[in-house]
């Protein structure tokens, strides 16, 4: 059983993780002057796409798939082959309703109180996790490209 952080661990552990948002909101800031100031390309007509979006839909589909059995390998290496633990029926529930890449993003980067309770509970998963992001980076930077797209628009 994972021993309870002391309070002023979780304090610092906190303090770093709002650091981090503030720099990230930063970063995204520079992002948005970048795009206002740069010349958008123009779009590409739909019949000169070489991917339809049903290619697109089932791409997005497999590697869903391929990300849940490689967090289903990253907990089995971690925490043993044992499916009843609460971490890991937590974690299962979770990637269920949101989605193996979301559900990442929530353990890395989540910003609400739960989010933070789920990273400090899956501690031991982290690194193996951030490689996961290295090997996928398009899985994860989907929702990235989204949310650029949406400054590109105001």
């Amino acid at each position: 059983m994972p021993q309870p952080m002391p309070l002023r661990a979780l304090l610092a552990e906190i303090s770093a993780l709002t650091l981090h948002v503030q720099q990230l909101s930063r970063m995204a800031g520079e992002a948005s002057a970048l795009i206002e100031n740069s010349q958008r390309p123009a779009p590409i007509p739909p019949e000169n796409r070489h991917v339809t979006d049903q290619d697109a839909e089932a791409e997005r589909q497999a590697q869903s798939a391929e990300l849940e059995a490689a967090i289903l390998r990253i907990f089995d290496e971690t925490f043993g082959p044992r499916t009843d633990t609460l971490e890991r029926q937590m974690s299962m529930s979770l990637i269920g309703e949101i989605g193996p890449a979301a559900f990442v993003q929530k353990v890395l980067w989540g910003e609400e109180i739960s989010d933070i309770a789920l990273t400090i509970a899956l501690e031991r998963m982290l690194p193996a996790l951030e490689r996961l992001v290295e090997v996928h980076p398009r899985a994860f930077l989907r929702q990235a490209n989204s949310v650029l797209g949406r400054f590109k628009s105001n």
